[in-house]
């Protein structure tokens, strides 16, 4: 390897097209085949990095103005290499009939390792900092390829960011530009989505993150969204300030065992427990409560004294209400966890 550099620029330092097609060929074959591009950009990074380091290692005295040179010729061949094998795998990936190269973007840069040369070629801007939406997709268990590419496609032609999909979710990387406001961000990526025909399965779990810390804000995003559903929380986005305590009881095993112990007394009776969830769903207004259970009030007044005979909480004091509300949150989440 260290020959042939070394043989390369001492002819002018031009690529021939042979050189350049036996990089590519890996990359071809890569999307070819459906895999990720990421390592190999890795292993050539690595390895460019490696012969510099040698060559430095090994130099005799007077030779460092040579070496700066060929460092300089090294530096911007490594970034010619990189497109081109960047360019052969997304022009492959889409001979190939696969997704657009912005989802191939959206894929490396949940990796943390979009390039630049890469991120041209998808004519996307990769920005410092990314409003992260995560939600699922009504009767796709997974967003399909052709809900990913739709959803793209909106995205794209109203410069909104990237699609991809990630587990089950549809999840959208939207660049924050400036001092825009994450949130209206996010309003405008669920507009576009919806407007592109994505019939949407509940609330979207949002969080603002670094790029290069997309990765794990994208599993936050996805771990809000599945919260918000046991929430019961109506809203299209959610935020974690908004499932702050489901997000502390799913971390919390032990934690969530107390609670869950607190309605383990109304098992045996569904329609108190079902009592409780709709007096909190109702604000605590007892003839709407009444009315929605299909009871006179008298029954409902009765049920929660026998909540609170059963329990020993009283069940529309304040503590009551803390505790009960966060139990009812444990055993959701709990069966959730069950199934």
């Amino acid at each position: 390897m260290l020959d042939r550099a070394l043989e390369l620029y001492r002819q002018g330092g031009h690529l021939p097209a042979d050189v350049l097609a036996s990089c590519t060929a890996v990359g071809v074959q890569l999307a070819e085949r459906g895999g990720r591009i990421t390592p190999l950009l890795h292993a050539w990074e690595v390895g460019c990095s490696t012969v510099i380091a040698s060559f430095w290692d090994s130099a005799q005295p007077g030779e460092q103005n040579d070496l700066v040179a060929l460092t300089q010729w090294m530096s911007a061949t490594v970034k010619e290499i990189t497109a081109a094998i960047s360019l052969a795998y997304l022009h492959a990936q889409k001979q190939a009939g696969l997704d657009t190269s912005r989802r191939v973007l959206a894929d490396l840069m949940l990796n943390g390792s979009a390039n630049d040369e890469l991120a041209a070629a998808a004519r996307h801007t990769p920005v410092k900092e990314y409003a992260v939406v995560a939600v699922q997709v009504a009767d796709e268990a997974v967003p399909s390829a052709a809900t990913v590419a739709r959803a793209s496609a909106a995205l794209t032609n109203n410069d909104l960011g990237l699609s991809c999909q990630v587990g089950r979710h549809l999840c959208v990387l939207a660049p924050i530009h400036g001092r825009q406001n994450p949130m209206e961000r996010v309003t405008q990526v669920m507009d576009v989505v919806k407007k592109a025909g994505i019939p949407l399965a509940g609330p979207a779990g949002t969080v603002t993150a670094a790029r290069s810390e997309l990765g794990a804000a994208v599993q936050k995003a996805a771990e809000i969204e599945r919260l918000a559903k046991v929430a019961g929380i109506g809203e299209d986005t959610v935020g974690s300030d908004q499932v702050i305590s489901e997000l502390a009881i799913s971390r919390d095993d032990e934690y969530r065992r107390v609670l869950v112990s607190l309605i383990t007394p109304l098992r045996e009776a569904p329609e108190l427990l079902k009592t409780l969830r709709t007096l909190y769903l109702m604000d605590l207004d007892r003839t709407k409560t009444a009315r929605r259970l299909n009871v006179a009030r008298r029954t409902l007044t009765y049920r929660l004294e026998r909540i609170e005979q059963l329990t020993g909480i009283n069940p529309v004091r304040t503590r009551g209400i803390l505790a009960f509300v966060l139990a009812i949150a444990a055993y959701d989440l709990d069966q959730i966890c069950l199934l």
